[in-house]
C-alpha cells in the first residue's frame, strides 16, 4: 500500500509559508508594535511573501510589484517544466550535443556543481530519475524499487557528467542519454537574491522576501529591533516551534525536513530528500535549519547539510564564512545538534532548552 504526501498547489496558494507567518508574529514582540505589513502570491510552486514595517506600508505595492517581477523572470526561465525553458532544452540534448546557456544560469549551475564537489556528491542537481524511481516528480511507485530499477535511475545521474566546454564558455552538455538537470535545490535561494538585491539597490532598506521558507532580511520588521525574528519550526509539530532567531541586515535563512514531502510503501515513511550516492531517501534527520549571507548558499547548503549530518556537515560548512546550521535527529525526545555560532543566536523554546547541544560537544 501506497500514500504520498506532497504540497498541493491549489492549498498551499492560499497559505503562508511557516516561516513567515511566525516571523510577523514574532516581530510585532512586547513593545507592542504592529505586525509589518506584506503581500502574498504563488510563485515557482509555492507561496512568495514581500513584508515591511507598518510604519512603511506605503513602500508595499512597489516592494510586491518589484519582487514579482523579479521571481516570474526567474521562474520562466529556471523551471524544467516549461518546454521552452533553458535547463528543459539541456535536458533534451541529453547524450548529444552542447547548449549555451544565459549568464546568469551558468552562474547558478557552477554554484550547485561547486557544491556538489565540496560535499562528496550529498548535494546533486541531476538527481531527477532517482527522485522518479521512488515516486516523486511525477513518478509511479507501488512498492520499494528493486536494485535492477535503482541501477538503471543511478545510472543516469552524476554531477561528474555534466560537461562544460573548454575555457570560460557557458555551453554544457550532459554526458549521458536519460540525464536531466534540474536546479530546483537551488533556484528558490537564487531567487530570493535577485528579489532582494531588486529591492534594495531601488532604495529600499526594511523588507523581508520569502519563497516558500527561503527568507532573506533588509533592516528591521518594526523600530528598536534591529532585524527580524523569524520561528524555526518543530519537524515533528510543523505547527509549533522549536525557537527562534534574529536575521540582521542581508542574512539569509532555510530549512530542510522529512515533514514536507514525502511517500509511504507498506506503513514505511520515505522522505523526499534523496542521498545521490545511495539511490535512496536520506533517514536519520527530521530537518536542517541553515543561515548564511545569502539566499542560494542556504538553499544549496540545506541538503546536504541533512545528508551528512553534524559531523560531516560541519566540514563543508568551514567553506562558507557566516554559514550556520542547526540539525533535528530523528528521534525522540527532540535532539537539536547546532554549530557554535547558530548556538549562540538561537532561543529555544523552554521545553527545548536542554535539548541543544553545540556541535564540539555532540559526540560527548
Amino acid at each position: 500500500m501506497i500514500r504520498r504526501h506532497l504540497p498541493v498547489r491549489a492549498a498551499r496558494s492560499f497559505q503562508p509559508s511557516l516561516f513567515l507567518a511566525l516571523s510577523l508574529g514574532l516581530a510585532a514582540g512586547c513593545r507592542n508594535d504592529p505586525p509589518p505589513e506584506r503581500a502574498q502570491w504563488t510563485s515557482m510552486s509555492t507561496v512568495a511573501t514581500v513584508s515591511t514595517p507598518a510604519a512603511r506600508a506605503a513602500d508595499l505595492p512597489a516592494l510586491l510589484k518589484q519582487a514579482q517581477d523579479a521571481l516570474a523572470d526567474i521562474e520562466n526561465r529556471f523551471s524544467v517544466f516549461k518546454p521552452d525553458s533553458e535547463l528543459a532544452q539541456v535536458n533534451r540534448l541529453a547524450g548529444q550535443e552542447f547548449f549555451t546557456l544565459s549568464p546568469d544560469i551558468a552562474r547558478v549551475l557552477r554554484y550547485a556543481l561547486n557544491t556538489s564537489r565540496e560535499s562528496g556528491g550529498a548535494f546533486d542537481p541531476t538527481v531527477g530519475p532517482l527522485m522518479a524511481v521512488w515516486g516523486f516528480r511525477g513518478g509511479e511507485i507501488q512498492r520499494v524499487p528493486g536494485d535492477d530499477e535503482l541501477a538503471a535511475a543511478r545510472d543516469q545521474v552524476g554531477w561528474t557528467h555534466v560537461e562544460w566546454q573548454a575555457g570560460e564558455s557557458n555551453r554544457v552538455r550532459l554526458a549521458r542519454a536519460g540525464m536531466k538537470l534540474d536546479l530546483g535545490g537551488i533556484a528558490k535561494g537564487y531567487a530570493v537574491d535577485v528579489a532582494f538585491d531588486r529591492l534594495r539597490h531601488s532604495g529600499f532598506d526594511h523588507f523581508l522576501v520569502d519563497l516558500g521558507g527561503n527568507l532573506r532580511v533588509q533592516g528591521s520588521a518594526a523600530p528598536h529591533r534591529g532585524g527580524w525574528r523569524t520561528g524555526v519550526r518543530d519537524p515533528f509539530d510543523t505547527d509549533a516551534l522549536l525557537g527562534t532567531l534574529l536575521l540582521t541586515n542581508g542574512e539569509a535563512v532555510a530549512s530542510s525536513g522529512n515533514y514536507e514531502r514525502f511517500v509511504e510503501i507498506d506503513g514505511h515513511r520515505y522522505g523526499h530528500i534523496m542521498d545521490p550516492r545511495s539511490g535512496r531517501p536520506m533517514e536519520g534527520m527530521a530537518g536542517v535549519t541553515v543561515i548564511a549571507p545569502s539566499g542560494i548558499e542556504c538553499d544549496a547548503l540545506t541538503k546536504p547539510m541533512y545528508i551528512l549530518g553534524p559531523e560531516k556537515g560541519r566540514a563543508v560548512l568551514a567553506l562558507h564564512p557566516g554559514c550556520e546550521a542547526l540539525w533535528v535527529l530523528e528521534a525522540r525526545p527532540t535532539r537539536l545538534v547546532a554549530t557554535p555560532g547558530f548556538a549562540r543566536r538561537f532561543q529555544p523554546l523552554p521545553q527545548y532548552q536542554d535539548s541543544i547541544t553545540t556541535l564540539e560537544s555532540a559526540d560527548k
